[in-house]
């Protein structure tokens, strides 16, 4: 079993060399298994993750629960230590980048409560079957997840070469209700 870190550049690396209509095709298909999923069409209140450069493409699935008067919040990072919050938006179009280059809520004036919350839509580079997850290594998701309510669903989004046979983990790690690939 690879490390964290060794394991995190594998996958970073392979993601970034999808041809574009392929990575099209596969998000795509991805959508089609959230929105139609039971854990989505269960929630009214969503935390998703905004994805940035080669992650599972995110927008269209904001775009859909938007238009389908779902409440969709997002991260937005305060600092290492104190985490990040789920802000609540109304547009796709009202996020700006942060000093990393992803988007993000302007400011903090729609914080909902992670107890409010009924799904997480949450990026990983790699997973395994039991619902293991390697993040980015910073913790927010983990921290956050761990401040929210007990029985929130926690779903994974990857491309099907993500998933591994196991990933490394330690105690502070939270398990994945579910991945959806392509």
């Amino acid at each position: 079993m690879m490390e964290k870190n060794q394991l995190r550049n594998h996958m970073k690396t392979i993601r970034d060399f999808i041809i574009a209509e392929e990575k099209d095709q596969y998000d795509r298909v991805i959508f089609n298994k959230v929105i139609n999923s039971e854990y989505y069409n269960k929630s009214s209140i969503i935390f998703v993750y905004v994805s940035f450069n080669s992650e599972v493409d995110t927008h269209r699935i904001i775009k859909h629960a938007l238009e389908n008067n779902k409440i969709i919040c997002v991260p937005k990072i305060i600092n290492k230590t104190k985490g990040m919050k789920a802000v609540r938006i109304n547009t796709i179009e009202e996020l700006k980048r942060n000093s990393f280059g992803i988007l993000e809520p302007e400011n903090f004036s729609n914080i909902i409560n992670p107890e409010e919350i009924e799904l997480m839509i949450i990026p990983g580079l790699a997973f395994d079957k039991k619902g293991g997850r390697v993040g980015y290594g910073a913790g927010y998701y983990d921290k956050y997840i761990k401040a929210a309510k007990k029985n929130i669903k926690k779903v994974g989004l990857a491309y099907r070469f993500q998933l591994v046979s196991e990933v490394p983990k330690e105690e502070h790690d939270v398990v994945m209700d579910v991945i959806i690939t392509d």
